[in-house]
């Protein structure tokens, strides 16, 4: 064997090495913005819209009962004070203090009317959306549960999460560990898709009381 044989060999063994130092290399964890994945996701932004609209349809009534609510306050006062206003007659004051007592009467059941309508619309705002948010969240998890296995990566941080001090839990990480662009391009491969489109497009509008 030459010297030109054996200096290949070398090179080539270097080589190797090289290449399985690299592979050693290789990040065993990664990082993902939660926030920015949730918010960007095509289907969130879907589910924005039709919660909207459905919190538009319920603001109407509420805007009515409160105008009630406002306009028997204004005139339970007003006749409160004729009422009290000397100037009149006692049958009249009576009449007006029947009135006022009438009234308020009415004006305690429609802010009932109104309280309990809040709170059933709000409770159910609350349980569509934590219901939608798990159901998202759950989708994304998988996706990344995917990559990570196809990728070789064993551990996912959140990088948008933060502590109870409201201070990032990740102070610093090298960008190269970012996977949430490739992860938010899986997610959002099919937005474009007819039925996506026709799904936003019908639904257009969203958020929460």
């Amino acid at each position: 064997m030459n010297m030109r044989s054996l200096s290949l060999l070398a090179i080539g063994g270097l080589y190797l090495a090289l290449a399985a130092a690299l592979n050693a290399a290789e990040p065993t964890m990664a990082f993902v913005s939660m926030e920015r994945l949730f918010d960007d996701y095509y289907k969130t932004k879907a589910a924005n819209i039709q919660l909207k609209a459905r919190f538009e349809s319920v603001e109407a009534p509420r805007r009515e009962l409160i105008n009630q609510v406002k306009t028997l306050k204004t005139e339970v006062e007003k006749l409160g004070a004729e009422a009290r206003d000397k100037s009149l007659s006692d049958a009249e004051r009576d009449k007006k203090r029947t009135a006022a007592e009438d009234k308020f009467s009415l004006f305690r059941d429609t802010e009932a009317k109104l309280t309990e309508f809040d709170n059933t619309y709000k409770k159910q705002f609350g349980e569509q959306m934590k219901q939608s948010q798990q159901q998202l969240v759950g989708e994304i998890r998988a996706v990344i549960g995917a990559y990570v296995k196809e990728h070789g990566i064993r551990i996912v941080f959140d990088s948008s999460g933060k502590t109870l001090n409201s201070v990032e839990s990740v102070v610093y990480y090298d960008p190269v560990f970012d996977i949430t662009d490739p992860i938010l391009a899986l997610l959002n491969k099919n937005a474009a898709e007819p039925d996506a489109n026709k799904t936003t497009e019908t639904n257009s509008i969203k958020k929460t009381p």
